[in-house]
């Protein structure tokens, strides 16, 4: 058996998709042109249609970055049971789930109440003055309720993905159900080659929701810990090599569709149908594949600051959109009338990443970090009952 360690490359690759998911967040908020390739839209024409009818259009691919933090649970889910067969990892690991989650979005709930009461959301105000009020602007704009914010936080977006408050909470339904339904099949069905059965049939049922970069990323994580013979001797290659790179660089061409799947004529996707979500959820488990076996990749996610990043990368990802909602449009809006365009976006991307960080860094600090000694209080208290 091998041994259980930490794949901090991991980490790494869910940092950059945390960036490219508050980058499509901004670019909607002041840029929404990189977004909708229309032409009205754009503040700096012909970049915004260059960089978002190619493959650069990867900095800003937020949808992409979503599937592979899902892909990436999935694996996580299996990580350790594969590696030692031990199903008492799963049945922990689900009730360790929902205490880990539960209290950083409590928090973010509550502080956007209070934001919204105090009328700090500031969303339509810059995005009809920016031009990108189709995207950005209606969010928020209710009149809040604590108790109502509270539901979506402790049960609400658990059970039917409700975000009114936190639109990014849509996420928590599949990441909390998803890793239940991986964890189901490998508790009845792990230990024996049924596991497979179970793997395609959970596929054709999920291949039209968010579900399936669950399961795409257990699969991942079967194959790379326990490999069928062919696997295993075709890893002993040369060839193999080439080919995850190969792999990888499939991987990122289909992480890079627009995410419109409009507009194509006369790109390199303009023939291919625009079966986006499952373009990104395809990518993202082949690019951590991939990853998984090349070691020059593996050094460069592996980098310390990528690794500390990521322990903020929760709190990050709950917090960035309301940031975004009242600090960066309410200094938009202040400095508008004064300052260009495109320096205010540059001092605004750079502020607002740096206060989402400094947030972010409390919540796991005094937020997530007690939900996660709580949770393992819980399990220890279960085996002892």
């Amino acid at each position: 058996m091998k041994k259980v360690e930490k794949l901090p490359y991991i980490d790494g690759l869910k940092v950059l998709s945390c960036m490219m998911i508050y980058n499509f967040h901004f670019i909607n908020a002041f840029y929404c042109g990189f977004y909708s390739l229309l032409e009205q839209d754009y503040h700096m024409a012909p970049i915004e249609y260059i960089v978002g009818s190619t493959p650069l259009n990867l900095i800003m691919g937020g949808k992409f970055g979503v599937r592979m933090f899902m892909t990436i649970s999935g694996f996580f889910v299996g990580y350790r049971f594969f590696i030692t067969g031990d199903k008492k990892s799963l049945t922990d690991g689900a009730i360790k789930k929902y205490f880990r989650l539960v209290f950083p979005i409590i928090t973010a709930n509550f502080a956007i109440y209070v934001l919204m009461k105090l009328h700090l959301f500031a969303n339509a105000q810059a995005s009809a003055k920016a031009g990108t009020s189709l995207f950005f602007g209606s969010y928020n704009q209710f009149e809040p309720s604590l108790l109502a914010a509270m539901k979506e936080a402790v049960w609400g977006c658990f059970i039917t993905g409700a975000n009114s408050y936190n639109g990014p909470l849509w996420f928590i339904y599949y990441e909390f159900f998803g890793t239940l339904l991986v964890a189901a099949i490998l508790a009845l069905l792990g230990d024996t080659k049924a596991r497979y059965i179970a793997y395609c049939l959970a596929v054709i049922l999920c291949i039209r929701n968010d579900f399936l970069p669950f399961i795409l990323g257990c699969v991942v994580c079967d194959l790379t810990n326990r490999p069928p013979l062919f696997l295993e001797k075709l890893e002993q290659k040369k060839i193999f090599t080439p080919l995850m790179w190969l792999l990888f660089l499939f991987g990122m061409f289909l992480g890079s569709y627009p995410p419109m799947g409009e507009r194509l004529e006369g790109t390199i996707y303009a023939h291919i149908p625009p079966k986006v979500i499952v373009f990104y959820i395809l990518g993202a488990a082949c690019v951590l594949y991939a990853v998984l076996h090349l070691k020059p990749l593996q050094k460069f996610l592996g980098q310390k600051w990528l690794i500390w990043l990521n322990t903020q990368s929760y709190g990050f990802y709950l917090t960035h959109f309301f940031i975004l909602c009242t600090f960066a449009c309410g200094f938009y809006l202040a400095l508008e009338p004064y300052v260009n365009y495109h320096v205010i976006a540059v001092l605004n991307y750079l502020l607002s990443f740096g206060l989402t960080v400094g947030v972010s860094m409390l919540i796991h600090k005094y937020v997530e970090l007690p939900g996660m000694r709580l949770a393992a209080m819980t399990v220890r208290k279960k085996e002892t009952a």
